[in-house]
């Protein structure tokens, strides 16, 4: 159960701090979640996206950024799976925590960009939807994780809505577009556990 060795201690932060890194993070002060966000991953391939989780939780390369208009989307591992790599693998094993009226925050560029939480749901990872726009929000930032933690089945989604600074003066997205050709069929997931893999030889 990789929720055991997450701390429930919530992060004290003060999102008006001026004291903001030249390193990109996440901060969610409910669920003592403090860590780096990889923005240099060009790619939106299952297997590309699987290497720079090791490094972080991962911007998707086809959605808005913080400080522009529209969703932008960030991935993060739920489980402790033996099977993937890198420090980060239970990120956003906590992520269901999340409720309406929370808040968390982007750190990019040299800034800090608050969101309030307003929908958490579960879909099935070939809802391609939530990586686009959300209808009256001029910016938005959808966390992805697969539920329940630990498997591959379902994700999370839990989107807020930038509230400072004022989403007024965001410019518009920059995201990439994606050829059709390449997009992908379904929503990044946590690798497939010792168990699928060994149930599926069978």
């Amino acid at each position: 159960t990789p929720s055991r060795t997450v701390s429930s201690t919530p992060i004290i932060t003060d999102p008006n701090s001026a004291a903001v890194g030249k390193d990109p993070k996440i901060i969610i002060p409910k669920i003592n979640v403090e860590i780096p966000v990889v923005y240099d991953e060009p790619s939106v391939q299952e297997d590309a996206v699987q290497k720079a989780l090791e490094r972080g939780v991962v911007h998707y390369a086809t959605t808005s950024n913080p400080g522009e208009k529209g969703n932008a989307v960030i991935f993060g591992h739920s489980s402790n799976n033996i099977l993937n790599s890198g420090k980060y693998k239970f990120a956003f094993v906590l992520l269901s925590r999340m409720e309406n009226g929370d808040t968390f925050m982007l750190e990019k560029g040299g800034k800090r960009y608050v969101y309030k939480v307003f929908d958490k749901k579960v879909i099935p990872p070939t809802d391609l939807s939530v990586l686009g726009g959300v209808n009256g929000k001029t910016a938005t930032v959808s966390l992805i994780t697969c539920d329940p933690p630990g498997t591959s089945l379902n994700r999370l989604v839990v989107t807020g809505e930038q509230i400072s600074p004022s989403p007024s003066d965001n410019v518009a997205s920059t995201a990439q577009k994606n050829e059709t050709s390449k997009k992908p069929a379904i929503l990044p997931s946590n690798s497939p556990s010792l168990w699928s893999r060994l149930t599926s030889w069978l």
